[in-house]
């Protein structure tokens, strides 16, 4: 080889090093700001949304592909995506012990592995508001609104909303209407963003700081008061594209021969049946219940009861057209043609309905007289007979996403799932229950490594039960087996 070719190879094997070098560093500040080199890349083309909110520096990388190895706990039950898979892909928020950081992944357990995990989030993964459209994964983290990318966990955009969302009291709080995100925040202010680009569209300020986002079709509800002075209030129904107003609910409740007509409050809690295009009132106190037909024809209709209790999260069911409320005492029934009657009656129990299949309604009864104990109930959702009891050896319902306690049950097709954490011998016990008798047709324990911990939530698959308690565990319905462990 003569001097020049020597010169020449030396000259590009200099350049190769010299892009190499500027790959690796350019890779390496990518990460130490926690972009992905596809969010490098797509900056660098002038082709990535802005970002609304400062990105806070962090050394941590994007984990795609796999879960990032560390000690975890699971916060809470995972969130079913909606998708045409066997089982729903979940979403999972845990927080990473070693790595002292809150993440969100995505797992597909018809894949049986983790698609994906974001980068580190921050510290409060246990309070966030997850909504999600067919590209993107919202978060809202406090004040903070994050959008992440669905097929790989990639963050797409930050904006900044001017308060909090009220976590564990703001019903549907967080919605999407089709690229549309709506954030109902707790001074009262209603915001909109883009969904795919994070970039702001609109926002309301309200008259009241109200609780609940209520979906009308495909516009958005949000009851308040009709002017900033009054106590009377309806259901105000915004577009979502422009968030211009077009129609505001005003329904009242007079019985014959009344003067006076009781109106909704805004935080009397609107219940919202997609199916019979229907929204339901109860006023607060005044024993009327409304209903207000949202489709062709439309209409409202009153149903009177002195003793109807009201509208919460954990005593309101509605199943095909039927609301269920419990009270102290008593379960009511609401049918179809707006009929109301005490269904059950126990001065022993205090009495939650569960779930509902066919002419089956499962109810949580929690013994008052004597000593205290909780038992699950199938009775007849006409007569309100008692099919079967069972005594439960746990004691703390849990009562929403963000609490924990010690068991679960779920209605499948001629059977109920249950699932108890038994104190005592630090066991999980799995039971598949006849629907007719309550009999047992599996009895086993659960192979978990952490029986001790709470169990903070299950979501329900069609095949499997995931399970957070620290670990987040699949269990097959079918027989009990412990299937998986994760992430």
């Amino acid at each position: 080889m003569d001097v020049n070719s020597r010169a020449r190879l030396g000259c590009t094997i200099s350049l190769a090093a010299l892009i190499l070098g500027v790959v690796v560093g350019a890779t390496g500040m990518a990460a130490f700001l926690g972009l992905g080199l596809g969010d490098l890349m797509a900056r660098a083309s002038g082709h990535a949304a802005p970002a609304l909110v400062a990105v806070t520096p962090t050394a941590a990388v994007q984990i795609v592909g796999g879960a990032a190895p560390g000690r975890r706990l699971v916060w809470r039950e995972p969130i079913a995506l909606d998708g045409d898979t066997r089982e729903p892909d979940l979403l999972v928020i845990s927080r990473n012990h070693d790595r002292k950081s809150d993440t969100i992944l995505l797992l597909s357990p018809d894949a049986g592995a983790v698609r994906w995990e974001s980068a580190p989030m921050g510290d409060s993964g246990n309070s966030w508001v997850v909504a999600y459209s067919a590209q993107t994964i919202i978060v809202a983290d406090g004040s903070k609104l994050t959008g992440l990318s669905r097929a790989d966990g990639s963050r797409l955009w930050e904006a900044p909303l001017t308060d909090r969302i009220f976590y564990n009291g703001c019903a549907g709080c967080l919605q999407v209407f089709d690229d549309v995100v709506v954030a109902l925040t707790d001074d009262g202010e209603l915001q909109a963003f883009s969904a795919a680009k994070g970039a702001p569209l609109w926002h309301v300020r309200l008259n009241q700081t109200t609780r609940q986002l209520v979906r009308v079709g495909d516009m958005v509800g949000v009851p308040d008061t009709l002017t900033k002075d009054s106590s009377d209030a309806g259901l105000l129904i915004y577009s979502p594209a422009d968030g211009k107003l077009q129609r505001t609910l005003t329904p009242s409740c007079a019985r014959e021969g009344d003067t006076y007509a009781d109106h909704p409050g805004y935080y009397d809690r609107i219940l919202a049946d997609p199916q019979a295009g229907a929204l339901y009132w109860l006023l607060d106190g005044a024993g009327c219940l409304i209903k207000v037909g949202m489709g062709a024809g439309g209409g409202e209709r009153r149903t009177y009861g002195k003793d109807l209790p009201s509208f919460e999260e954990h005593n309101a069911l509605l199943a095909d057209g039927v609301i269920y409320l419990g009270d102290s005492k008593q379960i009511f029934v609401i049918d179809a043609r707006g009929a109301a009657r005490a269904l059950i009656a126990n001065a022993d129990y205090d009495m939650q309905p569960l779930e509902a299949q066919g002419d089956a309604l499962l109810v949580l009864a929690r013994r008052t007289r004597g000593s205290s104990r909780l038992e699950l109930w199938l009775v007849d959702a006409q007569s309100g007979r008692q099919r079967w009891a069972r005594v439960l050896k746990a004691g703390d319902p849990i009562s929403g996403p963000y609490d924990d306690g010690d068991f679960a049950a779920h209605m499948l097709a001629g059977s109920v799932a249950l699932i108890e954490q038994l104190k005592d011998s630090e066991q999980i016990q799995f039971d598949l229950l006849s629907l007719k008798d309550g009999t047992s047709s599996v009895s086993t324990q659960l192979q978990v490594a952490d029986a001790g911990s709470s169990i903070r939530g299950v979501a329900w698959g069609s095949r499997t039960a995931w399970i957070a308690i620290d670990s987040l565990y699949g269990v097959r319905l079918e027989d009990g087996a412990t299937v998986s462990r994760g992430p």
